[in-house]
């Protein structure tokens, strides 16, 4: 009797034992599930991350948004992408801090845009490569013009120009821009053939040049005005020669060129040109542009450089699981 239940009282304490091991495995096993999935949470989480700094952190889908759209997404340009995201973050930050974001409207309008920007790409790609990212944040982050206009009218205001080096620049952008500000228009005679063209160009001044065009060109209304064009905006649509561009521009009202030969893929136009009327430019309003464009482009250099101590005062860290994933 004392044997039997001295062996119940083992008994009972091998299955508490085994009931203790048990509940601890139990635990153990709970615990590490638990740790998995937080883990696992937390994996997926930092990975949306590919920046962070001072002020926040940087999305791995705005990071690759940069990519796709400044770089076509070449994997060798993952690099400079980042510097870029960086750029684009730090404005994005001022924009806010200074109050200056998208009105209503312009908000509206550069969704558009960037709706345009998506739809171009499925056209071309015949998928949406930037399914990953909205219209709104693409809007944020890209179509952004009127707000960088407005973080360089806060941090370079004005600025000093230096009138020594607008002189010199002025004097290079009239050699070699001031025929396009003239308004030189002409009557023009194009042909195919070059033997045709010297056929119409041995009648040059025998005749008047509108029924010369006529005798040459089939199908032209004869009651149809033939509207004179601007030779500085035909010679840059057909990519003339300086050479006779300088001869084109040259011309008096009522002088002819010489034959101008134009030729692309093998394929050649032959042209003959009159000068109808040609008009000296206003140079107060030339200087004047030039002027606000010199200014202004040496406020946006200005502005880049502050740019630069944004990025290195924000201190930006990449992310690597972040990086590496996007």
């Amino acid at each position: 009797m004392a044997k039997r239940k001295q062996k119940n009282v083992e008994l009972e304490r091998q299955l508490k034992q085994r009931r203790m091991i048990f509940k601890v495995v139990s635990i153990a096993v709970a615990a590490a599930i638990v740790l998995a999935v937080g883990i696992g949470i937390w994996t997926v989480q930092d990975r949306r991350w590919v920046l962070r700094y001072d002020g926040g952190r940087v999305a791995s889908s705005d990071f690759r948004a940069v990519l796709d759209v400044f770089y076509n997404g070449n994997p060798a340009a993952r690099e400079v992408a980042l510097e870029d995201t960086k750029q684009v973050i730090a404005i994005r930050d001022r924009v806010l801090a200074h109050n200056v974001d998208f009105t209503p409207e312009e908000r509206a309008s550069a969704e558009a845009r960037a709706e345009s920007f998506r739809m171009d790409g499925i056209m071309n790609n015949g998928f949406d490569t930037l399914h990953y990212i909205t219209d709104a944040r693409l809007a944020e982050l890209f179509f952004t013009d009127v707000l960088i206009e407005r973080l360089i009218d806060i941090y370079v205001p004005t600025y000093n120009v230096d009138e020594e080096e607008f002189a010199a620049e002025l004097e290079e952008f009239l050699a070699e821009n001031y025929f396009e500000h003239m308004n030189m228009m002409v009557q023009f005679l194009i042909l195919e053939d070059r033997e045709e063209i010297e056929e119409a160009y041995a009648l040059v001044g025998t005749m008047d040049f509108e029924a010369l065009i006529r005798q040459f060109i089939e199908g032209l209304d004869e009651d149809a005005p033939l509207d004179p064009v601007n030779v500085a905006q035909l010679a840059n649509m057909f990519e003339f020669s300086q050479d006779d561009r300088d001869h084109l521009f040259a011309l008096m009202p009522g002088e002819y060129s010489r034959i101008v030969e134009w030729s692309e893929d093998g394929d050649s136009m032959y042209f003959i040109f009159q000068m109808v009327s040609r008009e000296e430019p206003d140079m107060d309003e030339i200087i004047a542009n030039f002027r606000e464009g010199f200014t202004d482009e040496r406020r946006q250099v200005a502005f880049a450089d502050i740019m630069v101590q944004w990025i290195e005062e924000a201190n930006f860290t990449i992310n690597r699981r972040g990086y590496n994933a996007a």
